[in-house]
C-alpha cells in the first residue's frame, strides 16, 4: 500500500513539474494575443522602461489618462522583464510566477506540497489561461490570497505573530493593491482585519513597534489611489465616479457589462451563475474557457465563467465535509472566513467576470490543501487525485493549448498585423497615424529597424488629421 501511495504521489509530483516546465517554454515563446495586453498593458509597461518612448508611440488621450491613472505596478514588472531579456514574451512571467508562488507559500506556511498545488491551481481554467498570459489579474488575485490566507491563519492561532508575518501580508497587499483597483476592498477589509488579529496577539505594551509598521505601510499599499487623488483629485481617476454625492473628475465611465438575461439580476445572482457555468460553450468546444472568456455579446455565458463548474463543486463538497467532520478551531476559522469572502466578492463590481476575482477560487483550494494536509498524507493524495481528474478535463477540453508552444511568437505578430511594404515607403522622422487597435503598438519604429518614424496611435483613421494614415 505505502508503494502504492508513492508511486501514485510520484505521478501527481511529474505532472505538476512537467507542466510547469512546458507552460514556462510556452510563456517565452509565444506572444500573448489577447485584447487588453497590446491594447495598455505592454504599450504601458514599454514606455515605463523606455523600449517605446512617447517621443516615438503616442498615446489616443483615452490612453494617456489610463497611462495617467491606472495602477502600473503590473506594467511596470512585465517592461523591467522585456528589458532585462530583451524578449517581449518574458513578460508573461509575471503572470507564470504566480503559480510557483503561491506553491512556495503554501508551502512553507502551511506544509502543503508544492506539486499538490501546482496541480490543483491549474485544474481551475481561468489561472491555467492566464499563466501564459501578460495579463495581471492572475499575480493580483494570487497576492491577495496570500493576504486572505494569511489572515485566516491569524484568527486560526493563539500565538503570537511574527514582524516578518506582518510585513509579508503588507507586501502581498501593496502588489495586489497597485496592480488591480477591483481588489481594493478585498485588500483594504482583509488587512483591517489581520491588523487588528495581529495586535490582539502582541502584549499591549509590545503594539507600539506593529502599528508604526502598519501606518508607515498603508500609504505604499494604496500609493496608487492616494497619487490620483493628489494629481487628479479623483482615487481612481479616469474613471467619473461619485463619493458622497461629489461628482470627480474623470474621462470615461466605469465599465459595466452583463449577459442580456442578467441585466437586471443582482450581484450575487450574476456570480452564482458564473461560477456554476450556466450558459457557458459546451465541452466540446475549446473555446470554453479562454483568457477574457469572451464570447458574442448576446451570448447567454457572455464572459461567465472559467473556474470549471463541477471542480468547484468538489472543492466547495470537501470543504463542508472536512469542516463538519473535523471540527477545530483551523477549520471553524476558514469556514467562516470563506463564507465572508463569498459574501464580499459576490456583491463587487462585475462579480460573474470571475478573471477579476480568481482570489475566491484560489482561496478555496487553498483551504482544502491546507486541512488536507494538516489530516494526513493519505487525504492530501486523494485531493490531488481529485484536482489531476479536474486538470485532464481541462486540458481535453482546451486541447492543452495553454500549456505547450502552441502560438505565434512576437516576430510572427508583428509580421501578420503590420504591413513592411507601407513602412519601408516612409520618409524618415514622418509622423504616422496608426488605428489598428489592439496591435497600433506593432507599428513602431523599434520594431522595424532601422526605420526611425514617429507614431500616433488613434481608435478610428478620422481621427489621425492630416497626419499620414496606415492602413
Amino acid at each position: 500500500m505505502l508503494r502504492l501511495e508513492g508511486l501514485l504521489d510520484g505521478l501527481l509530483r511529474l505532472t505538476a513539474f512537467g507542466l510547469l516546465i512546458s507552460m514556462l517554454v510556452a510563456a517565452l515563446h509565444d506572444v500573448s494575443q489577447a485584447w487588453d495586453v497590446w491594447y495598455y498593458h505592454l504599450p504601458f509597461g514599454a514606455r515605463l522602461w523606455g523600449l517605446v518612448p512617447q517621443s516615438d508611440f503616442i498615446f489616443t488621450d483615452e490612453n494617456g489618462a489610463r497611462f495617467s491613472g491606472f495602477p502600473l505596478l503590473g506594467e511596470w514588472l512585465q517592461g523591467l522583464l522585456w528589458r532585462l531579456t530583451r524578449l517581449p514574451t518574458a513578460a508573461n512571467l509575471v503572470a507564470f510566477s504566480s503559480v510557483p508562488a503561491v506553491a512556495v507559500f503554501l508551502r512553507i506556511r502551511f506544509g502543503v506540497p508544492l506539486h499538490l498545488t501546482v496541480v490543483a491551481l491549474l485544474a481551475i481554467p481561468l489561472v491555467q489561461t492566464h499563466a501564459t498570459s501578460c495579463y495581471v489579474d492572475l499575480p493580483a488575485n494570487s497576492a491577495v490570497a496570500v493576504l486572505v490566507m494569511l489572515t485566516l491563519d491569524a484568527y486560526a492561532r493563539r500565538t503570537r505573530l511574527s514582524m516578518r508575518t506582518l510585513l509579508l501580508a503588507f507586501c502581498v497587499a501593496a502588489l495586489a493593491a497597485n496592480m488591480k483597483c477591483l481588489l481594493h476592498p478585498l485588500i483594504f477589509t482583509s488587512l483591517v482585519l489581520f491588523g487588528i488579529r495581529f495586535l490582539v496577539l502582541h502584549r499591549p505594551a509590545r503594539v507600539g513597534r506593529p502599528v508604526l509598521v502598519m501606518l508607515v505601510c498603508l500609504p505604499v499599499v494604496f500609493a496608487s489611489p492616494l497619487k490620483d487623488l493628489i494629481l487628479h483629485q479623483n482615487p481612481y481617476y479616469p474613471l467619473r465616479i461619485a463619493i458622497a454625492g461629489h461628482d470627480l473628475p474623470g474621462r470615461e465611465l466605469p465599465y459595466a457589462s452583463s449577459p442580456m438575461w442578467l441585466r437586471d439580476a443582482p450581484r450575487p445572482l450574476r456570480f452564482a451563475a458564473s461560477v456554476s457555468e450556466i450558459g457557458a460553450r459546451p465541452l466540446s468546444d475549446r473555446r470554453r474557457w479562454t483568457v477574457d472568456q469572451w464570447t458574442p455579446s448576446n451570448a447567454s455565458g457572455y464572459r461567465m465563467g472559467g473556474f470549471f463548474g463541477a471542480y468547484v463543486l468538489v472543492q466547495l463538497i470537501w470543504l463542508v465535509v472536512s469542516s463538519v467532520r473535523a471540527r477545530s478551531r483551523e477549520t471553524n476559522v476558514a469556514a467562516i472566513g470563506f463564507a465572508s469572502l463569498t459574501a464580499i466578492v459576490a456583491l463587487m463590481p462585475q462579480s460573474h467576470e470571475l478573471r477579476y476575482y480568481m482570489v475566491w477560487m484560489i482561496v478555496l483550494a487553498s483551504i482544502n490543501l491546507w486541512h488536507a494536509a494538516r489530516h494526513s498524507s493519505k487525504v492530501a493524495l486523494a485531493l490531488g487525485y481529485l484536482s489531476a481528474a479536474a486538470l485532464a478535463m481541462v486540458l481535453v477540453v482546451t486541447h492543452a493549448g495553454y500549456v505547450y508552444p502552441s502560438g505565434l511568437t512576437f516576430a510572427e505578430l508583428v509580421q501578420r498585423n503590420t504591413d513592411e511594404t507601407q513602412i519601408a515607403a516612409l520618409p524618415q522622422h514622418a509622423v504616422v497615424c496608426v488605428a489598428k487597435a489592439p496591435y497600433s503598438l506593432l507599428w513602431a519604429a523599434a520594431f522595424h529597424p532601422p526605420r526611425h518614424y514617429v507614431v500616433r496611435e488613434a481608435e478610428h483613421l478620422r481621427d489621425c488629421g492630416d497626419a499620414t494614415q496606415m492602413r
